[in-house]
């Protein structure tokens, strides 16, 4: 069961996770740097969305065969024409908790932002782990709200509107606090060597912070209609809280985010 909240079939939610992309590269970039795998590795990017984790796989180890599998195909289709010009990718509509591939698949197998939406994570990382090889990697990016913090506080309604988001999420069975989860999620699913490492994202004054604020603005907007109608807030509050985000982002505020990059190997089954 996914928890997505999102609608993929939406042309705000096409460009929430473009602006998303865009602002997460380079956390990637970081989460990435030093990764090694074999030659000619099979990788599986699972719940890929627009396909930016496996495209970057890729465009590192250009001998690779990437699969990239999402349960929705507008998303795959999204993913298919921003693919890169060089190396194999196959584009496979599917869900996280039954791959259509058999055991010793893959070198790598890797996903972002896939675990926060679904109910059952440690099943998912479990079939993750029986498509894989003895001594494959797995690549897991990951977001925890409850890590996160910005001085000065945000403002009553907006702060209420972002944990409506959350509570939204929790209702449908995800968990956006799961960062802090991985290890125990991973060992769980039985990977071992686990290492979970913390990206830090600081924007500091107005114009590092102003550069999320239409991926953030997207996100409630196309949330709107679910936040109202489970009563989470009212639609006073969600209007205040638009103008005050307008008016904090732009602000000289200091904020931290925190990007959790897990990697694990499979000990084998």
């Amino acid at each position: 069961m996914s928890s997505y909240v999102y609608d993929p079939k939406s042309d705000i939610e096409k460009q929430r996770l473009l602006e998303r992309d865009k602002r997460t590269s380079q956390r990637r970039s970081i989460a990435l740097n030093g990764l090694e795998i074999p030659n000619g590795s099979s990788i599986l990017d699972l719940g890929c969305g627009s396909g930016v984790l496996g495209f970057d796989l890729l465009t590192r180890f250009p001998n690779s065969s990437l699969f990239c599998l999402d349960i929705e195909p507008s998303i795959l289709l999204q993913a298919r024409q921003k693919r890169p010009p060089f190396g194999a990718a196959s584009f496979i509509a599917s869900d996280a908790y039954g791959l259509p591939f058999g055991r010793n698949s893959f070198e790598v197998v890797a996903c972002q932002y896939l675990l926060q939406h679904l109910a059952d994570p440690i099943r998912a990382l479990r079939e993750m782990r029986r498509v894989s090889k003895q001594g494959a990697l797995a690549i897991v990016f990951e977001w925890d709200d409850g890590a996160n913090f910005t001085h000065p506080a945000l403002p009553a309604e907006l702060d209420k509107v972002f944990e409506a988001k959350v509570e939204l999420i929790n209702r449908r069975g995800g968990d956006r606090n799961i960062g802090r989860k991985l290890y125990h999620h991973l060992s769980a699913a039985g990977w071992e060597k686990i290492e979970v490492r913390l990206v830090q994202d600081i924007w500091q004054g107005p114009d590092e912070r102003s550069a999320a604020l239409k991926g953030t603005e997207l996100s409630l907007l196309e949330l709107k209609p679910q936040l109202l109608g489970e009563e989470l807030v009212s639609e006073a509050e969600f209007e205040l809280a638009l103008e005050q985000l307008y008016e904090f982002f732009n602000g000289d505020i200091f904020s931290v985010a925190f990007f959790f990059a897990a990697k694990a190997v499979n000990p084998g089954m």
